[in-house]
């Protein structure tokens, strides 16, 4: 399949067609990404160390956290308008729904670059020392990344569906390795602020090649008429999406966040590296869930339960495999293989990565239990058993940083995923009658579960 092919090529929007190919597509941009963003994660600890590299984690944190009231959940809302507005030919809406959202974004970054200004010049304490600057240097992150994803989901929403996803996941990290090699070889010692503003950079390169990208494929006809806005019922729906993309958001930068106050910045960089480690061995469940959810929610719409259960145990084999072998050499060999890829600085990650990969492992032995219950329509019991892991990892960080740091961290990140996959199994069974363990393969469950 070419490279054309699978940014789009000639198939029909909604064909199966072009369904393999957005599928195929995301799957290769996701593997380069990460392969790209682990670069990077080696790039900034080797250039940054421990303390620098947590003082920058930190700041990406709360950076990240800003982004969910920047956005307001209007990417996804953006898709589905933009999506429906094109189906019907309603330029008026399409072009009215765009400009809204990026207005909205617009004004949202205003006030909260207002707030940070007004922290960072006094008015509050470094939560890190050093964070404050670090914060201040990658301030244009909050509106640059905003827009970025605002440019992706229109293109998505339009049926270019690879294409929608290049500009973040793809260049974005690879402008960011470029501007971190050459800031390494013209400069001096890499700092924090430095490192923001260089991530800034490479987020403002991503954003043009976005907008680019979406302005030649808008239709012509969006630009000859007046736009359109409902703003009541665009915020009835970005609500509910943003609360559910803020608890995901903070469920992931929670454990640095805590970290961050309660140890120093060297154990936060220690950590970071574990954690950016763990993300490269979960590759194999993140491409299962790519590849299997639109197979998944065919099989649940045709009533062949007996092939879903069937596929759901080749998934989570396949993706216990694929995880197993990824982790074994750094239980293994983890301080070498850390020390080798990162500097010897960061051998203490190795402990604190044996405990996350052992969480990857088992999220890989309960399968794909999220986008199972998301393809079927249960994702409102997704969002609940993402709010109790959530509760649960909030209970257990305070008390498992302040005996173990890193590791405890680690311990406490494991229990709430292991809680939520619990959670998310037993649902699958009780409303779906699937078994989406592993165990339902090694067992040769083919059957219904009842």
């Amino acid at each position: 399949m070419t490279i054309r092919a699978l940014l789009g090529g000639d198939a029909r929007p909604g064909s199966g067609l072009a369904l393999a190919r957005a599928v195929a597509g995301s799957a290769g941009l996701r593997l380069g990404g990460m392969a790209l963003g682990f670069l990077v994660g080696v790039q900034l600890a080797r250039g940054l160390g421990t303390t620098g590299y947590g003082i920058y984690g930190m700041a990406m944190s709360i950076i990240a956290l800003l982004t969910v009231p920047t956005e307001l959940g209007l990417p996804q809302l953006l898709t589905r308008e933009v999506a429906s507005a094109q189906a019907k030919a309603d330029w008026a809406r399409l072009r009215g729904v765009v400009g809204w959202s990026v207005r909205t974004v617009l004004w949202t970054s205003l006030l909260i670059a207002t707030a940070i200004v007004a922290w960072t010049s006094g008015y509050g304490r470094d939560l890190m020392p050093g964070t404050n600057a670090a914060l201040l240097a990658g301030l244009a992150l909050v509106p640059l990344t905003a827009l970025g994803n605002l440019a992706g989901a229109t293109l998505r929403g339009l049926h270019h569906v690879v294409r929608g996803q290049i500009s973040e996941v793809v260049l974005r990290p690879a402008a960011f390795c470029a501007l971190l090699f050459f800031a390494s070889a013209l400069s001096g010692p890499l700092t924090a602020p430095v490192a923001m503003a260089l991530g800034s950079a490479a987020a403002g390169i991503a954003l043009t090649a976005g907008l680019l990208m979406t302005l030649r494929r808008l239709p012509d006809e969006v630009l000859q008429v007046r736009s359109r806005v409902d703003a009541g019922a665009w915020w009835t729906s970005a609500v509910p999406m943003a609360l559910t993309e803020g608890m995901r958001v903070l469920q992931a930068h929670l454990t640095i966040l805590v970290l961050g106050l309660m140890a120093p910045a060297a154990t936060v960089g220690v950590y970071r590296v574990a954690s950016s480690t763990a993300l490269l061995l979960a590759v194999p469940v993140t491409l299962f869930n790519i590849a299997a959810a639109p197979t998944l929610s065919r099989l649940h719409a045709l009533g062949d339960t007996h092939r879903l259960q069937r596929l759901l145990g080749g998934i989570a084999g396949g993706m216990l495999i694929g995880v197993v072998l990824l982790w074994l050499p750094f239980l293994a060999a983890g301080e070498s293989l850390i020390g080798l890829l990162f500097g010897p600085a960061y051998v203490a990650s190795a402990a604190p990565l044996a405990i996350l990969g052992a969480g990857v492992a088992v999220s890989a032995f309960f399968g794909a239990n999220a986008t199972l219950l998301n393809m079927t329509g249960h994702q409102h019991r997704v969002t609940r058993a993402s709010s109790i892991a959530l509760v649960l990892l909030a209970a257990l960080l305070p008390p498992a940083i302040w005996t173990g740091g890193a590791i405890g961290a680690a311990v406490a990140s494991v229990l709430a995923s292991t809680a939520w996959n619990v959670l998310l199994w037993h649902a699958a069974r009780t409303q779906l009658g699937q078994d989406t363990r592993v165990v339902a393969l090694l067992h040769g469950r083919h059957r219904d579960v009842a």
